[in-house]
């Protein structure tokens, strides 16, 4: 990215823009409910409205007259290839919850399809306004609180779950879980200039999250505590290579 977007005010824009994906999400998520549709409805009414969601996302992008491509639609950077190690605690995240929780016996087949596109659309969706135009609008102060500050917003933003009935602890390190993954995800994104790899892990994971069940028991605990500290241990691993902007030439 050459120049970054310029914006008068880009710490409201970000948590603006931030605000309106995860209205889309909670509306998308609570018509359903409301008109009382049964849980594979919910799901096919809730991707309609990510949908929905990511297609004003890409409007935003267009009105701001920078390409596309500059907002991290490409391919990684060649020399980001070498990083590849980047991506194996990635895989080792997702792997801790199937070992320890297991699959659910409430998945229906139909779910597991549904589920696909669902969270597809999630991940096309949090990646587009989270590590795209809000990190771009905050990228005009300086990458590194474009990293901080996105993952911030992205953290607080998923306190929502507390309307989910979910246990305090549980909660907690959610949203802490939720900030280390958004630190992870800006400076991979920073680093690679590409919302591939982190849309498609984005998607992985909450697909993994939700064919292995939501019982909150004792496993459920360790498997997330491990996760924490993994993304913790990660996040600090590449935190230099981030905001290092002559690590990729830009284009």
């Amino acid at each position: 990215m050459k120049k970054s977007f310029r914006i008068k005010h880009p710490y409201i824009a970000a948590i603006l823009i931030a605000l309106l994906c995860t209205f889309m999400t909670a509306l998308g998520s609570a018509v359903p409910q409301i008109i009382g549709l049964d849980i594979d409805m919910q799901l096919v009414v809730t991707t309609f409205f990510l949908i929905i969601s990511v297609s004003i996302g890409l409007i935003i992008i267009k009105k701001t007259n920078i390409k596309f491509f500059n907002y991290g639609f490409r391919m990684n950077e060649k020399n980001s290839y070498r990083k590849v190690w980047y991506y194996i605690p990635l895989i080792l995240i997702e792997i801790i919850p199937i070992a320890f929780v297991g699959f659910s016996s409430n998945i229906t087949s139909m779910q597991y399809i549904t589920l696909l596109f669902f969270t597809i659309a999630i991940g096309f969706n949090e990646e587009i306004y989270f590590r795209g135009i809000v990190f771009n609008f905050l990228l005009v102060k300086s990458r590194k609180i474009a990293i901080i500050l996105s993952s911030v917003i992205f953290g607080i933003l998923h306190l929502a779950n507390a309307f989910n009935g979910k246990n305090l602890v549980y909660l907690v390190l959610q949203v802490f879980f939720a900030f280390l993954v958004g630190i992870v995800l800006a400076e991979i994104v920073s680093v690679t200039k590409s919302l591939w790899l982190v849309i498609i892990w984005h998607a992985s994971h909450d697909y993994i999250a939700n064919i292995t069940g939501d019982n909150l028991d004792s496993k459920a605990l360790i498997a997330l505590v491990l996760q924490v500290i993994i993304l913790l241990i990660y996040s600090i691993c590449i935190w230099k290579s981030s905001i290092d902007e002559k690590l990729v030439e830009d284009k």
